[in-house]
């Protein structure tokens, strides 16, 4: 076998010693710039719209655990704890059915910076509601139309938004920042607010932090409407129980619910407590607080808010 000069094998070797040494990316890439195989994709955002669907129907079952599991962003979070404090102080029993009709992938969308998907829905939610002492009654919610889904890492994906009752869940969601008034060793805070046919459900969190029970007075508690003489009408609503009465030391997360409004402008939601005979009364003019009313629905949907 014939050897290489010498010089040669040196020459290749300088060469070799000069050559830029091979490198990766600077940073690794993001997430976005991920693009999953389309297939994958529709099959991981069906399932997870199934399991969403699933879980909203076990939500008086389980609390609502599986639901919050499945939900991304602000909006969709605090409804789905909401939900959940309304089933926990319903004073009855509920049971949930579903009506899944289809379930279409539809693509993928940008999502704020992450990875998003589309996903179409066909299907409704009914639950069957039977109160201590009450006639039993049923609210369905109709679910049809798309549905925004945000993989929060690979292969993990949750709902970001959904159509219901034709409309857009977070743009009936208002939720609010700081707005707590304090009276006489009551507070009260004003968390949020549910713009879903056919009422508007403000959810509260109220604290007693005297050594006296506090009681709701549902007389002066209420929406309260500017008429066109400048006075305000009162309108009644439904009222969770678990706001009526407040031990000393207590404080409870409730609901107060009204019928559906089309503008936030000449409203003032009034909360009013009596402790020791003394009158304590919480004002929330709303036309400064709800950024934007939805508008009506297509065709309205029965049922209470949640």
């Amino acid at each position: 076998m014939q050897r290489l000069p010498t010089v040669l094998v040196l020459g290749l070797l300088s060469l070799t010693a000069c050559a830029p040494t091979p490198r990766g990316p600077e940073a690794p890439i993001a997430l976005e710039q991920v693009v999953p195989a389309p297939a994958l994709t529709g099959s991981a955002t069906r399932q997870t719209v199934l399991e969403f669907l699933e879980a909203y129907v076990e939500t008086p079952r389980d609390g609502g655990a599986a639901l919050a599991e499945l939900v991304a962003g602000r909006e969709l979070q605090r409804w789905a704890f909401w939900l959940a404090v309304q089933n926990a102080q319903f004073p009855g029993a509920i049971e949930g059915t579903q009506d899944v009709r289809s379930v279409a992938f539809v693509g993928a969308t940008p999502t704020d910076g992450a990875l998003g998907a589309q996903v179409e829905i066909g299907a409704s939610v009914t639950f069957s509601f039977s109160p201590a002492g009450g006639e039993p009654f049923e609210r369905t919610r109709v679910l049809d139309g798309p549905a925004t889904l945000v993989s929060t890492r690979a292969g993990d994906w949750r709902v970001l938004d959904l159509t219901r009752g034709g409309v857009p869940m977070s743009d009936g969601i208002e939720l609010f920042a700081d707005e707590v008034r304090t009276d006489g060793g009551l507070s009260v805070r004003l968390d949020s607010l549910f713009m879903f046919a056919p009422s508007w459900q403000f959810n509260v969190v109220v604290e007693n932090r005297t050594s006296s029970p506090v009681h709701l007075d549902r007389d002066a508690t209420g929406l309260y409407v500017r008429s066109a003489d400048g006075g305000y009408e009162r309108l009644d609503g439904a009222i969770s129980p678990a706001l009526t009465a407040l031990p000393a030391g207590a404080g409870v997360q409730s609901l107060l619910s009204y019928p559906l409004q089309d503008s936030a402008d000449g409203r003032v939601l009034v909360l009013t407590f009596r402790r020791d005979g003394r009158v304590l009364r919480f004002d929330f003019p709303l036309e400064d607080l709800v950024t934007a009313v939805p508008p009506p629905p297509p065709t309205a949907s029965p049922g209470s808010v949640a």
